[in-house]
């Protein structure tokens, strides 16, 4: 079988090629193995034939983001299709309603139809009346004869009426004809009256507008004169003011022999100077409100770099305190996993040490087998080939005593052992399938299984030997 100490496993073919090919091997290591099962040589390369499945590989968080956005795609894709679904459910209910009322109103029409036709062939199948008898007929003539005597004593009383209406009608239009009259001499006699009222009104209208402009006038110049005083109040406050302050500089008046011009220009002069240092450097408002906005970014911005660094330091810590919990718990995997190995020895009476060197990530395996107590440990190398399959095997067990795999395979584990270390090796694999029952072990070899206990946990597929005399013969 395998040395596995001596085999290299890379994730990546080209590191693989490079650490095995281009350069001198590492030291006690023959061949290489890459993540998609190639199998790498100092002087070959062979490449995996089938395409292995890749278990606990990948990103599983990234994995899992994608299909939680599957999820929420065919969740919105599900309701969008359910608000279709109904709203084209509502469309056939008010389709349907609307052809069980077009049912129900043809059932009505052609009901109807029946009927008109029924009553047409009964009015056509039904005979003539019979006469009448005379007393019925002399009856109805006498009604009729009172209902028109009616109508004529109706008629008169409406002519009554009528001329009565005809009469008031010509009284009206008398009176209206004599009214009339009266109005047209009434005009006559007031058109010089109108003629001189027109002339006194556009008299008045002319005075009117005169007086609007005298009085438009008038509150104009009121007016002027009111913003005149109260210009003069603002200028006599404005005086009171800058005398305040010329007494603040200087308490006593100098007297001033320069003109009111010159003044107004120095003043000038002044103020322009004012103006470009303000465009210089800025109004004094202006530059106290950018430096108060520059003070509260500076604030705010202290405030997040110590919660940078606060939260920096919190990572730092939390780092810390992983790396240290994985040393530990990496340390107690090696100790459980010497412990491991030399009980496992320790049932062929032999005794060994495990050296782990995690920081240059290198194992070293010495084995004492029994009869050599008084030589040192000496390498996995200079081991028969029995001892040599015997302390893989003790490894391997081992490691499954501190992994988590759910599955464990040997194949040809005792080949070049003798009955003594194949029988030891047997008992304490299947000790280790008992203790660890929810896992699943398989092996294969090619030596008889009759010794093995009969047992529920134990099933065996023996194969059938080969034909090789028919196909030699062949």
């Amino acid at each position: 079988m395998r040395n596995i100490e001596a085999i290299l496993v890379i994730k990546d073919n080209d590191r693989a090629r490079q650490v095995m090919q281009q350069g001198r091997p590492p030291k006690n290591c023959r061949e290489a193995f890459t993540g998609d099962g190639d199998q790498v040589y100092n002087n070959r390369y062979y490449s995996a034939e089938y395409c292995r499945a890749k278990y606990l590989g990948g990103d599983l968080e990234a994995e899992i983001r994608l299909v939680e956005s599957e999820v929420e795609n065919e969740t919105a894709q599900l309701s969008r299709f359910q608000q279709h679904s109904h709203s084209v459910t509502q469309v056939i209910k008010q389709m349907e309603n609307d052809l069980q009322s077009i049912i129900i109103n043809d059932k009505r029409n052609q009901a109807s139809v029946n009927q008109v036709k029924a009553a047409i062939s009964e009015l056509e199948n039904v005979e003539e009346p019979q006469t009448e008898d005379n007393n019925s007929l002399e009856e109805e003539v006498q009604d009729i004869l009172q209902k028109i005597e009616a109508e004529k004593q109706n008629v008169k009383e409406k002519k009554k009426e009528l001329d009565k209406h005809k009469q008031l009608v010509s009284e009206a239009d008398s009176k209206y004809h004599y009214v009339k009259n009266r109005m047209e001499l009434c005009v006559e006699e007031t058109e010089p009256i109108k003629e001189e009222l027109v002339k006194a009104e556009a008299e008045a209208n002319k005075l009117e507008r005169i007086l609007k402009v005298w009085e438009r006038k008038q509150k104009e110049h009121q007016d002027n004169i009111q913003a005149m005083r109260s210009e003069l109040a603002v200028k006599q406050e404005e005086l009171q003011e800058t005398v305040a302050k010329a007494k603040q500089i200087s308490p006593q008046r100098l007297p001033v022999d320069r003109s009111a011009k010159s003044i107004d220009t120095e003043i000038t002069r002044l103020r322009q100077c004012i103006s470009t240092e303000q465009s210089q450097h800025g109004d004094q408002e202006q530059v106290i409100k950018e430096y108060s906005e520059a003070l509260i970014n500076y604030k705010n911005n202290s405030s997040q770099v110590k919660d940078l660094k606060r939260f920096i330091d919190r990572l730092d810590n939390i780092m810390n305190d992983r790396q240290a919990r994985y040393k530990k718990m990496r340390r107690s995997l090696s100790v459980r996993c010497k412990l491991y190995f030399n009980n496992f020895l320790f049932e062929l009476k032999c005794c060994g040490s495990m050296a782990f060197d995690h920081n240059n990530e290198t194992l070293a395996i010495s084995v004492q087998p029994p009869g050599r107590e008084d030589d040192d440990m000496s390498d996995m190398r200079s081991l028969s080939g029995g001892e040599r399959s015997f302390s893989t095997i003790c490894f391997i067990l081992s490691l499954w005593e501190i992994t988590e795999s759910p599955f464990r395979c040997l194949d040809e584990f005792d080949v070049y052992m003798d009955m003594q270390n194949r029988r030891v090796s047997m008992d304490l694999m299947l000790k280790l399938s008992e203790r660890q029952c929810l896992r699943q072990f398989i092996f294969i070899t090619p030596q008889s299984t009759s010794t093995l206990p009969t047992s529920d946990l134990i099933k065996i597929h023996q194969l059938q030997d080969p034909e090789r005399d028919e196909e030699e013969g062949s």
